[in-house]
């Protein structure tokens, strides 16, 4: 029984529903290609034979379902046998629930898959390891619909994906970054995988209430919360939790109560408070970044908190130094600072207090 069903289990039911996976593709990237917001919007079909054919793509069966879920794998910073892999956040707008339309914005357009390939690049070199950056289902060059973002069919098939490209590459394991709806991911994969070095979950909504439930797996969405008995168990994995108290996307309460719900189940977990310079407050990939490099080395809470501090700061600096004089104005008297915030880039257990309780 899986660890995000009503009756909490000890062994995740997904692992067998992921049994039938064929491994395709080269192990080397070839030329970029485009990948159309219109291709997305409508959910993106492939046969096996064109997931062969892409440079580094797994063709997974999951769940009566077939998927063709890519990966971008870089090794220019270094190599190793626990790769960083980065799942980005949700796309295409807002999700009409009732219709299922997308609401699409202007941050919405046609990607090229070179920009991915650049993306685990940067990462490579920041963690000086393999790095990957992997596309969710109906994303990113993956074959799949986004509709099922946050649904326990989009976990087990990501959690499928991992496994694949372990057993390819001849991987142990993983360190694990999100962002968002990908940390949303990263949480869930928290229960069920036993192989995850560093898990840096950035402005994720790891907390649902109530949780929104069908015995369809497409349209039942996973709560992370729920899996904490599970999650406290795993003692070999470092979770570090990278938020913004006033991410206007995705709540600081369904954050940090997390965090305290795990730490009162026994288990560990890092909050650190940063600010991201996003109008939403929400966008704190750089931070996640750092976090997991510094904690992939072996960094103290205090060594990251500090790192992240200086990182908030110039980062700060950079946007106030971009910004018309009137701006500038503005902004310095309404946005605050690191030192107004409870500790700087405030880490761990005293953050997860002082945030919790608010």
């Amino acid at each position: 029984m899986s660890p995000f069903s009503r009756n909490l289990t000890l062994h995740p039911l997904l692992m067998a529903l992921t049994a039938l996976v064929v491994l395709l593709g080269a192990a080397l990237p070839a030329g970029g290609s485009v990948i159309s917001v219109a291709d997305q919007l409508r959910g993106i079909t492939m046969t096996q034979a064109q997931c062969a054919a892409l440079p580094q793509a797994v063709w997974l069966g999951v769940m009566g379902r077939n998927y063709c879920i890519r990966y971008y794998l870089s090794t220019v910073g270094g190599e190793g046998t626990r790769p960083a892999v980065f799942i980005q956040g949700d796309r295409l707008g807002r999700l009409n629930l009732k219709t299922g339309e997308f609401s699409p914005g202007p941050r919405d357009k046609d990607l090229d898959t070179d920009d991915f390939v650049r993306m685990a690049d940067v990462l490579s070199k920041q963690t000086a390891t393999a790095a990957i950056y992997l596309a969710r289902p109906g994303l990113d060059g993956s074959s799949g619909d986004h509709r099922i973002r946050h649904t326990t069919l989009e976990l087990t098939v990501t959690n499928a994906a991992l496994d694949a490209i372990k057993r390819r590459h001849g991987f142990e394991g993983f360190h694990l970054i999100g962002q968002s709806g990908g940390s949303t991911l990263v949480g869930g994969m928290l229960a069920l995988r036993s192989d995850v070095g560093c898990a840096v979950i950035g402005s994720g909504r790891l907390l649902y209430e109530p949780t929104r439930r069908s015995p369809d797996p497409a349209a039942d969405y996973f709560n992370v919360a729920e899996a904490v008995p599970v999650i406290a168990g795993k003692r070999a994995t470092r979770i570090l939790v990278v938020t913004d108290p006033q991410d206007r996307k995705v709540p600081e309460p369904v954050q940090t109560g997390f965090v305290r719900m795990l730490r009162q189940a026994g288990g560990e977990a890092e909050q650190f408070l940063v600010q991201a310079i996003d109008d939403d407050r929400h966008g704190v990939t750089a931070y996640s970044r750092t976090a997991a490099a510094a904690c992939m080395r072996g960094a103290s809470g205090d060594d990251i908190a500090q790192r992240l501090e200086q990182q908030v700061e110039k980062r700060l600096a950079a946007k106030l130094a971009a910004e018309p004089a009137a701006t500038q104005q503005q902004t310095a008297a309404t946005v605050p600072t690191t030192t107004a915030w409870p500790s700087n880039a405030t880490a761990m257990t005293a953050s997860a207090q002082s945030a919790s309780g608010r």
